[in-house]
């Protein structure tokens, strides 16, 4: 029993470190897609960057971000990181603070503008700010055509910062169900997503020039938590005394806070925040790649097929610039609805970030019933689409790969979907392509 009570509290210290890291993640992850979808815009690369219009800056990047979704930081820099722009919990700055841009900041910056500008890609970690712990996101302000201004290079930074601090551990604790989730001394562990995630009861203060890192898990004193109790549990001198040991440890495994139970059967708040897209609802990548894989065997085993559609938006950048991106976040929702009535109960929906979203069609007989399914998609975009009073003119370009027939690695079905997509994309809009093998030598 004590064997076993040491390696259940290894197995849920393990549990728990992996279910922080993942949280991490998701909230880097859902802040980097932010700064992306207000730097990669013509009008605040014209606006912010060149024309330097800061009442235009506070109203759609600064303010807004700091208004809608609560950032403590907002910050537009120029290529050589001049401030033209930035606010800091509702107060606009007049200049840069001292110490803000440290050499792991700067070389943030330096990796967010080593990127694809015809795709670019934010960078994001967890640093230091003013001794206090942060989820950073740098994104370089780029343009697309058609646009005055170059596409092949990024014509300054825009920084998200979010303060790990008692309000957003609050918010973690209500939204994952981690009650114990705080803040360790500085010398725990240090910053970064590799950081040493561990459970400890510790002091809870945060110290303001320290490394703090973070953990989940129940405030006993120290691994094993388990065994101690068992010895006194031994020592009863009632009869008894064995029957209840064994009653007792089973419902410590089946209920307790470290258990197994306890850890992976969260609620259903923390299963949505987990597993969906905050935005439209549906299934997010993490929960796609599971089903997928699932279904992959499913085929292999069972020689059945299954269909997985890339979707990308045509013409959704416009809607932004010239509807503002409040709009495009009504018509994401409104496509996410209309594809999901489309597809069986039995398909899979999900939303991979930006405009993109993914369809996984099961149990299909031909690439017949993809492409009767593609139809539907098209002519749900063919014509004006009205969202929230305002009409939006959009397509869809479509790649598929078919499983197992094209692969049977699960890390290929998406780059297969993906070069079949820009296939696609290539030859005009609102078309499709099935993937074959001369994409993958043009690709090369």
């Amino acid at each position: 029993m004590i064997l076993s009570s040491q390696s259940l509290d290894r197995y849920a210290e393990a549990k728990s470190r992996e279910q922080v890291q993942r949280l991490l993640d998701l909230e880097l992850e859902e802040l980097a897609n932010r700064s992306r979808d207000y730097s990669w815009w013509n009008e605040a690369v014209e606006l912010v960057i060149y024309q330097r219009d800061t009442d235009w800056a506070m109203e759609n990047v600064s303010g807004y971000l700091q208004n809608q979704y609560g950032t403590d930081w907002v910050v537009s820099l120029d290529r050589e990181a001049t401030l033209i722009h930035g606010v800091h919990k509702g107060t606009e700055l007049e200049a840069l603070p001292e110490g803000l841009l440290t050499a792991e900041f700067k070389q943030l910056m330096a990796e967010a503008i080593d990127t694809d500008f015809a795709d670019p890609e934010p960078a994001s970690d967890i640093l230091d700010i003013q001794g206090a712990p942060a989820l950073v996101a740098v994104s370089p302000y780029v343009a697309y055509d058609p646009t005055p201004y170059a596409t092949d290079q990024a014509h300054g930074y825009l920084i998200l910062v979010n303060y790990i601090d008692e309000a957003i551990l609050g918010a973690w604790r209500r939204d994952f169900q981690i009650e114990a989730l705080r803040l360790l001394p500085a010398a725990a562990a240090p910053l970064g997503r590799q950081a040493n995630w561990r459970p400890s009861p510790g002091n809870t203060e945060r110290r303001a020039a320290g490394h703090p890192s973070m953990a989940s898990g129940a405030s006993w004193p120290e691994p094993p938590h388990t065994a101690p109790t068992l010895g006194d549990w031994r020592r009863a001198t009632d009869p008894r005394g064995q029957p209840l040991l064994l009653s007792t440890a089973a419902s410590l495994w089946q209920a307790g806070p470290w258990s197994p139970h306890g850890i992976e059967h969260q609620s259903g708040t923390a299963f949505r925040q987990a597993n969906y897209d905050f935005l439209t609802g549906l299934a997010n990548r993490s929960l796609f790649i599971e089903h997928l894989n699932h279904e992959l065997a499913r085929c292999i085993r069972h020689k059945l097929k299954a269909g997985v559609l890339y979707v990308d938006l045509d013409g959704f950048k416009a809607v932004n610039d010239t509807l503002g991106h409040t709009a495009g976040d009504e018509l994401l929702c409104w496509v996410a609805k209309s594809m999901a009535k489309l597809v069986r109960t039995e398909d899979d929906v999900a939303r991979f970030g930006g405009d993109e979203f993914c369809l996984l069609l099961t149990d299909v007989a031909s690439e017949e019933d993809v492409s009767r399914v593609v139809d539907k998609i098209h002519a749900l975009l063919a014509g004006p689409v009205e969202v929230g009073g305002k009409h939006m003119l959009v397509g869809a370009s479509i790649g598929i790969a078919m499983i197992p027939d094209d692969t049977q690695d699960l890390s290929d079905v998406f780059r297969y979907a993906d070069i079949a997509m820009y296939q696609a994309k290539s030859r005009g809009t609102n078309l499709f392509c099935f993937y074959d093998a001369t994409m993958e030598e043009r690709s090369q």
